[in-house]
């Protein structure tokens, strides 16, 4: 990905000179003759780099500085100068440049020190990302079901594009594991990934968490805060749960989408930002769509190209394979080596309809690996949802598609949820974090949930 440089210098002949050398070095460059320009450059089009000389028209290098690391503090700036002095060169280093060069400057010099400090800029980027650790390890496309071997021949076809990816697959099917495997072998693998599920967020901590605020924003805003999108930039953001973002927040993410820009909350300029954008929900956002509770220009603009995770249930002859995989992975972990299946517990977890999905699948193998004395796991060391399993097979339907017993239907959304949720909490003796692990949402979005329908962790 070509990198961006700020040249801010007031003679043309030195801008012309350091353009024509950084694009023939495969730079991308653009140019400001004043402090007045320099910010708005700096702020619109995020630059990889500053070179800046200290003396302009309107203002020096120790005006600007201060405000270019208010604005972002990962953006290394070079101050250029012929007024040499070491108070000058002192007071710079200390108000936020990284380097001081003394004008006219040897091009060879100056490549050298640029190639480190962008190589220093895109560690410090790589370092904010915000990756669940064990993500990396995952393959997304273990197995040798036909359904499986499809999806990883398609999500090959579309490693390369910079349009926006839609995963789509029941709770539980590894849709973050596929998001950081497209990432991670993309041509942004170098770049930040930052993730964020939109699940239970209200609009307005939504918004603050994608797009930053202004000190003074709103009234616990005391200071600034940079958004996720500003940490993922020349990187890929993966919204998780895309399908429960509110209506406020759509209109301002297919701006970002479109325009590649975005304002801050409490600002009133744009900002310029370069992110791949990674979606992935469990819903029918087209059936989402048609009921207005997902905007159609967003859903296509998002649905481009689109990835389906088959659930575990589609493939049964895949099993085996990821249930001994997994157990190599907790075998490492708890310090239990050897781990493996009888015969009859894997023809158990064959036999068995997955409603968890990947996620419950390694839940049984760690239960039983915690309660199981001996390392050979056998049918009776497997424990099994099959409550919700049957609720899951009680009327036919398309797979992907929600049921429920005929008991249920009856009920609200408000009151499934109620009893659901309660029975999570149930399970895990009221451990609010191991419940919000199961229902696959952020603990503080358990938190809001419990609160809203007057439930209490303790149940």
């Amino acid at each position: 990905m070509q990198r961006r440089i700020l040249v801010v210098d007031d003679e043309p002949a030195v801008r012309f000179g350091l353009r024509h050398f950084f694009e023939a070095n495969g730079l991308e460059v653009v140019e400001a003759q004043t402090c007045r320009e320099a910010r708005e450059l700096f702020r619109g089009y995020r630059p990889d780099l500053v070179l800046l000389d200290y003396r302009l028209k309107d203002g020096t290098a120790g005006e600007l500085l201060p405000e270019m690391r208010a604005m972002d503090p990962s953006i290394p700036v070079l101050v250029l100068t012929a007024h040499v002095s070491i108070e000058t060169a002192i007071q710079v280093i200390k108000q936020g440049a990284e380097h001081f060069l003394p004008k006219p400057v040897e091009l060879p010099t100056l490549w050298v020190m640029v190639e480190r400090l962008l190589e220093t800029q895109a560690t410090r980027r790589q370092q904010q990302a915000l990756v669940a650790s064990r993500l990396e390890e995952l393959n997304p496309f273990l197995g040798a079901s036909r359904a499986i071997r499809e999806l990883e021949a398609t999500a090959r076809r579309v490693l390369d594009s910079d349009s926006p990816v839609l995963i789509q697959g029941e709770t539980g099917t590894g849709k973050g594991v596929l998001a950081h495997w497209l990432h991670v072998h993309g041509p942004r693998g170098a770049g930040p990934l930052v993730q964020l599920n939109c699940a239970g967020l209200l609009p307005q901590f939504l918004e603050t968490e994608l797009f930053g605020h202004e000190r003074g924003a709103f009234t616990s805003a005391v200071s600034r805060k940079q958004g996720l999108l500003e940490v993922a930039h020349r990187g890929t953001v993966f919204l998780d749960e895309i399908g429960d973002m509110d209506l406020q927040v759509q209109p301002k993410l297919l701006k970002v989408l479109e325009e590649k820009r975005f304002r801050r909350l409490g600002e009133v300029e744009d900002r310029s930002v370069d992110v791949r954008l990674i979606a992935a929900t469990h819903q029918d956002l087209a059936e989402s769509m048609r009921t207005h509770r997902f905007r159609g220009d967003l859903y296509f603009r998002i649905s481009t190209l689109p990835l389906r995770l088959p659930a575990l249930r589609e493939r049964p002859e895949d099993i085996p394979l990821i249930a001994r995989d997994l157990l190599a992975r907790l075998s490492r972990e708890l310090g239990r080596p050897g781990l493996d299946l009888t015969p009859q517990a894997e023809a158990s977890l064959r036999a068995y309809s997955w409603p968890g999905n990947l996620r419950e699948l390694r839940n049984v193998l760690e239960r039983a690996v915690l309660l199981s004395s001996t390392p050979l796991l056998r049918s009776e060391d497997l424990h099994f949802n099959h409550a919700m399993a049957r609720a899951l097979s009680a009327s036919p339907a398309e797979p992907g598609t929600p049921v429920c017993p005929a008991a249920e239907l009856d009920l609200t959304l408000q009151e499934v949820e109620r009893r659901h949720i309660e029975r999570v909490l149930a399970a895990e003796g009221g451990h609010v974090e191991r419940a919000a692990r199961r229902l696959g949402i952020p603990r503080s979005s358990l938190y809001q949930k419990l609160k809203s329908l007057g439930l209490s962790s303790k149940v």
